[in-house]
């Protein structure tokens, strides 16, 4: 009877690409996977650390699933980001699983075949070989380009849990990109701690990688991950021509993280508002129907109500179609987490004025599509029995039809209703 495995994961699309990584290696060792976590001989938890809340999540999971382990003797192994940033917290909820550092992912295979007698396995923070997933079937494959980044935030510990840059070879990312399409893959999210740094090392950049895979015939959607304002300025270019390629979403993930000059100074980003707002404005000269998506952080220790009134100001200015929205909170060995804190009435009271200012603008901007046809890529079944699907703008389209001999086709779709966070419709 074969080994099988589960797998939770949490936080972004680079930590569900390494998830998937460590998937296609437990396979390779005739491991099966189950959506069952009683039925495994073995229960992975992926961590991630970027907020308070994520840390939570995960330590609930540990908890949960250690329970679960311990009744089944099946063996438990925590990887994750967390695992670098604060073991020890872990460890002292549970001291009979294995912690892995996302550096040593790798090595999973060799550990889980040895005596387990040692518990900690954590390395450096630098990766120095490539985690790229093959594709295991789905609309949608991750597929990640580089790990680490070249910031050094304030608020952020992903330089110390993820390390410094590290680019993945073009020729492995197009092989991998290539598989991926010929087994019907139709969405592609291209993923990294920071996209725009891509090639920083290796003599190359995002613009020529996305380019040399759109050199690859196929009906199939690119979505380009987040990046930094900074780096990304750089590739102004070089995004502007790309953005007009039909195989390409129309949606720019750039976070600003606050509209103060002051604060963002603090934070240590290498941005001004001003540039900020010059980069948004010439892509939309360009491309006018470009989905533009950003980060704010509220409650930075330096924001004062003058501050948040200008981070206000720039989103009423900018009008952005999405905005990602977290209170601060400390996290260990950064320059943010020494500073005198807000006190949690202030962040939550400033997180709902900002909530449903914004809000106000998706829907507005969300408003000029009823009665309007567009062609969306049907991804997945939603949970109220709808399928789900991307607009080419990658905005998101709850279709009502339950023929789910859709999901992976692109439809036409007529929509008829929104709300902030999507778009309402039905076949054309």
């Amino acid at each position: 009877m074969p080994q099988k495995f589960y797998i939770e994961t949490f936080g972004c699309s680079f930590n569900e690409a390494d998830s998937r990584f460590i998937s296609n290696s437990l396979k390779s060792l005739n491991y099966e996977l189950t959506n069952e976590p009683k039925e495994a001989n073995l229960i992975i938890i992926n961590t991630c650390s970027v907020r308070a809340e994520s840390e939570n999540k995960a330590i609930e999971a540990l908890k949960r699933l250690g329970k679960i382990a311990t009744e089944n003797k099946a063996k438990l192994i925590v990887t994750g980001c967390m695992v670098k940033l604060n073991p020890y917290k872990l460890y002292n909820i549970n001291k009979d699983a294995i912690y892995i550092t996302p550096s040593l992912i790798k090595d999973i295979p060799k550990i889980i075949s040895s005596d387990l007698e040692k518990k900690l396995y954590i390395g450096g923070s630098d990766r120095t070989y490539e985690i790229i997933p093959k594709h295991d079937g789905g609309v949608t494959y991750i597929l990640p380009i580089a790990s680490g980044c070249l910031g050094s935030c304030s608020f952020c510990s992903v330089r110390y849990t993820r390390g410094t840059l590290y680019s993945y070879p073009p020729s492995s990312i197009k092989k991998a990109f290539i598989d991926a399409i010929n087994l019907n893959a139709k969405e592609i999210y291209i993923t990294a701690q920071d996209t725009a740094v891509y090639g920083l090392d290796i003599n190359t950049n995002l613009c020529e990688l996305i380019e040399g895979l759109l050199e690859v015939e196929g009906d199939y959607r690119i979505r380009i991950g987040m990046f930094t304002p900074w780096f990304g300025f750089r590739l102004l270019d070089g995004l502007k021509k790309i953005y007009h390629n039909k195989n390409v979403y129309k949606f720019c993930h750039v976070p600003v993280q606050s509209g103060n000059n002051e604060v963002l100074k603090d934070m240590n980003r290498l941005h001004t508002v001003e540039e900020f707002e010059d980069f948004i404005n010439e892509l939309r000269k360009e491309h006018p129907d470009l989905f533009i998506a950003t980060d704010i952080i509220v409650g930075y220790p330096t924001e004062d109500d003058k501050a948040f009134e200008d981070t206000v100001k720039l989103i009423e200015k900018i009008e952005f179609d999405k905005v990602h929205i977290a209170q601060y909170t400390p996290r260990p060995f950064t320059k943010g987490a020494t500073l005198v804190q807000l006190p949690d009435s202030v962040k939550k009271k400033r997180t709902r004025i900002l909530t449903k200012i914004c809000e106000e603008i998706s829907l507005k901007k969300n408003l000029r599509f009823i009665n309007k046809v567009l062609n969306v890529l049907i991804t997945n079944k939603g949970e109220k029995g709808y399928l789900e699907g991307r607009a080419q703008d990658y905005r998101c389209v709850i279709v009502k039809s339950d023929n789910e001999k859709l999901i992976g086709k692109f439809i036409n779709v007529e929509i008829t209703d929104v709300m902030p966070y999507y778009l309402i419709g039905k076949p054309v």
